[in-house]
């Protein structure tokens, strides 16, 4: 029986993107593959890395760590590939949003992430792109060929979605209890175009005075533009920052939004529409990157960033009956297409080939 190893380091200090893909597969890859052994790899302690400390986690520890447990091949969600380690690798790539922005990030982790890191890529023995989108950005990008990568989409939990018993205590803690409101979810950063969010929202409230706009999402790297958009039109009793958030408080957010706004530029996957859709959540996002491998039909995608167009279909996802009512039954529709188990095995498969060579 073949040992496979899963770098689950990230999986035990983050809950968002790669480490949730983390707890997610290496919790079933053992139920849908008994022919192998899944061996987890992490660090003695349980909080997150410096970028120099992911550097030697990567290139030195892991490896070491795979030897000692006579791993055959290793399983890494996200970062670098380790370059010397005689153990085949298989990479998630969640994105090359650090590659395409590198001026979003300070210059040792724009180097880290956005040139080091993909160009390890180089060094796995396969790939796995969390999207088409992904898959063609790391082709045209790093020049790897398409036969060493494969697409894997991702999930949702379904025990997530249904209702919670502390959904009054989560609105309750934003002051949210009975009101109306527009949510966006994500690290409050400059691809996530958030300003132009606010701006839009500026309008809408026009119209719609009872509703507050809520960004759920810790604030990352120059992220203060969105706080100055707020404050220029005087919306400071009308935006809600929630910072981080749990999962539980997140779902409790999703299920009673009036719809979710995901004006991104650029995603990997979009796990928020996924996310929104599997509550009954009408979507609004834009038509970048990944997002309409993800929304498909079940959703408002807008193809530029007209904020009048913009206005017109929030208000279609939050107030116009017949909308609503189309979204609300497409979107859980939608999001049942999407199963960490069909990932687990898809991953699973890969695994062996690997190993097998």
């Amino acid at each position: 029986m073949i040992r496979i190893g899963i770098d689950t380091q990230i999986a035990n200090v983050s809950r968002a993107g790669i480490g949730q893909v983390t707890t997610a597969v290496s919790r079933l890859l053992p139920t849908v593959d008994a022919n192998a052994a899944y061996v987890p790899l992490a660090p003695s302690h349980s909080r997150d890395l410096s970028m120099p400390q992911r550097w030697w986690w990567d290139q030195v520890t892991l490896p070491r760590l795979a030897r000692r447990e006579r791993i055959d091949v290793v399983l890494k969600p996200g970062f670098s590939c380790p370059v010397r380690s005689s153990i085949p690798t298989v990479m998630i790539v969640n994105d090359l949003a650090a590659r395409r922005f590198p001026h979003q990030l300070h210059k040792p982790s724009a180097w880290f992430y956005g040139r080091w890191a993909p160009w390890t890529y180089r060094r796995a023995a396969h790939l796995i792109a969390i999207s088409e989108f992904t898959a063609r950005e790391i082709i045209s990008e790093l020049g790897i060929a398409r036969n060493k990568i494969s697409v894997m989409m991702q999930a949702v939990d379904r025990e997530a979605v249904a209702p919670g018993a502390n959904d009054g205590k989560h609105l309750a803690a934003h002051d949210l209890a009975g009101k109306k409101f527009v949510l966006h979810i994500g690290t409050i950063e400059p691809r996530k175009n958030l300003a132009f969010l606010v701006r839009t929202f500026a309008t809408f409230r026009a119209k719609h005075p009872e509703y507050l706009l809520v960004l759920a999402g810790a604030e990352g790297w120059l992220s203060t533009d969105v706080r100055e958009a707020v404050a220029s039109r005087d919306l400071s009793r009308a935006v809600v920052f929630t910072g981080s958030v749990t999962e539980e408080a997140k779902f409790a957010l999703l299920r009673h939004a009036r719809a979710l706004a995901f004006p991104s530029f650029y995603e990997g996957f979009g796990r928020p529409p996924l996310e929104a859709m599997a509550c009954g959540t009408p979507v609004v996002a834009s038509r970048s990157s990944s997002i309409p491998e993800v929304v498909g039909d079940a959703g408002i995608l807008l193809s530029g960033y007209d904020e009048d167009e913009w206005v017109r279909s929030l208000e279609a996802a939050a107030e116009d009956g017949d909308t609503r009512t189309r979204l609300i039954a497409a979107g859980p529709l939608r999001s049942r297409t999407f199963t960490w188990e069909r990932a687990a095995r898809q991953i699973a498969d890969i695994l062996h080939d690997v190993a097998h060579g």
